[in-house]
């Protein structure tokens, strides 16, 4: 109530409603003052209905706009005197409340409440402004501001049932990228399974999502599914299904996997996935037949499944957790992600984001990243990939003041030094006098960090190496930040 309060400001009233969906897609607009709108004329204004919101306002970007801000971070944002430039309009400044819409606990969409907020007076400062307009200062980055329209990393889980980004969310200047973005046209270009293997944290979802995207099933469901987040008991029942009477308080329920007929479903650490289950996945890749638990019926569903996993297939298949004919089914179409440390020219343009992204979040205004950091950044290896750069830089620009201007290397080698210290502290096994109850804790999440390192993280192996229940693992993997 404060915030729209503050949006009314004693007006009592609006200037505009706008909503958009996931895909940034405008679902509903309406101006009621005509300095809001953003067609030539009132009776064109429906006609921007399903046209992208970023299309529409040629100024704003994700990171700049607060419908897509609302989406992201899933609270209402409140901004006054924000720049709006639509295509053939004249620039106004506007105070708008945007706030995130829900079905049940999935963000949809958003909707965006707005006044206008600028005096005749300031007409003139405002269209001088927008002829040198340059979004976040990208060009002081390095950057043009065409090279981040509509950009950013994903880094959010869940079954969205939409997908949430494209392939021109994948930001690279790498060679093999390149190709790998080109590939995923032909992966959405038939309805084949599709593997994605690549190490923690370098986007395996964020490449299912642009295969979904770019495929004739985007306007159909995209659902994801972690299989080592999920008891084994639960897997099959989640997967396929239930009948009534399957099991005592069993009820007809349908599975994920129909739930996503006629679109994309990504099981992602696919070799967490008992391999008796693995065999029953295998009819659906064959020929789309499913049988619920407890039923005797089988029917068939048109779904495309995408495959994650964070170790080498052939390793996995080794060591007896990936069937060797799930495997041949599932890489007929195959795309291997490159680790972070293998393509570092991308780590400048992924650190140029990043600023841009957080200066929104965090209320900061760097616009300038120190030459001796970026360098650091360049000399480290990165095991944790991109989700790592993402931590580091988020760690660096929390320590800068609101004012500063300018990204420094101490901030980022502080963190860059912990990270190291801690992992050579993992590897010599050294030992630091600390309080008892500290070193307790200090040795259980060294010992659980050494047995992820050994099986490349999969919960499900460390599970067995340290013979502690899976869950019990994936709670102190979370408590841990491992």
């Amino acid at each position: 109530m404060k915030l729209m309060d503050k949006l009314f400001n004693g007006k009592g009233y609006i200037d505009g409603i706008t909503i958009i969906n996931l895909k940034g897609e405008i679902l509903f607009t309406a101006k009621f003052n005509n300095k809001l709108s953003h067609a030539p004329t009132i009776e064109h204004e429906y006609e921007v209905v399903g046209k992208k919101f970023l299309e529409v306002y040629e100024n704003l970007d994700e990171e700049t706009s607060t419908t897509y801000q609302a989406m992201v971070l899933g609270i209402p944002i409140y901004k006054e005197n924000q720049l709006l430039k639509s295509k053939n309009r004249e620039a106004i400044r506007i105070t708008s409340l945007s706030i995130p819409i829900k079905s049940g606990n999935v963000i949809v969409g958003a909707i965006d409440l707005s006044v206008n907020s600028e005096t005749e007076e300031d007409l003139k400062e405002t269209l001088m402004e927008v002829e040198d307009l340059q979004i976040g200062d990208l060009d002081l980055l390095g950057m043009n501001a065409d090279t981040f329209k509509g950009n950013r990393v994903d880094t959010l889980a869940g079954s969205d049932r939409q997908s949430r980004y494209s392939v021109d969310h994948i930001i690279t200047n790498d060679r093999e990228m390149m190709k790998i973005k080109q590939y995923v046209t032909v992966a959405a270009g038939c309805d084949l399974p599709t593997l994605i293997y690549g190490e923690t944290g370098t986007g395996k979802e964020l490449f299912a999502h642009a295969i979904h995207d770019a495929s004739n099933r985007r306007n159909k469901p995209f659902i994801t599914q972690n299989c080592a987040a999920i008891p084994e008991n639960l897997l099959e029942s989640i997967l396929f299904g239930t009948s009534r009477g399957a099991f005592t308080g069993a009820v007809d329920n349908i599975g994920l996997l129909e739930m996503a007929d006629g679109g994309t479903i990504l099981l992602d650490e696919i070799n967490s996935m008992p391999l008796h289950l693995q065999s029953k996945l295998l009819r659906v890749l064959e020929d789309g037949t499913i049988r619920s638990v407890g039923s005797e019926k089988e029917f068939t569903v048109d779904v495309k499944v995408i495959a994650a996993m964070n170790e080498d297939p052939l390793k996995a298949i080794a060591s007896g957790f990936l069937r060797r004919d799930i495997y041949y089914r599932l890489s007929a179409l195959n795309i291997t992600i490159p680790p972070l440390r293998e393509r570092k020219e991308d780590i400048p343009l992924l650190v140029n984001f990043m600023v841009l992204k957080y200066n929104q979040i965090l209320g900061k205004n760097i616009k300038y990243i120190a030459q001796e950091t970026l360098d650091e950044l360049n000399s480290y290896e990165w095991p944790g990939n991109i989700r790592e750069l993402e931590n580091v830089i988020i760690h660096g620009m929390s320590l800068v003041d609101n004012s500063q201007e300018t990204l420094g290397h101490i901030d980022i080698s502080d963190k860059l030094s912990e990270l190291e210290a801690y992992d050579q502290e993992l590897d010599e096994g050294t030992v630091v006098i600390k309080p008892l109850a500290e070193m307790v804790h200090d040795f259980e999440r060294r010992t659980i960090n050494q047995a992820l390192k050994k099986v490349d993280f999969n919960v499900t192996k460390a599970s067995k190496i340290l013979k502690t229940p899976r869950q019990t693992l994936q709670r102190k993997v979370k408590r841990y930040g491992l």
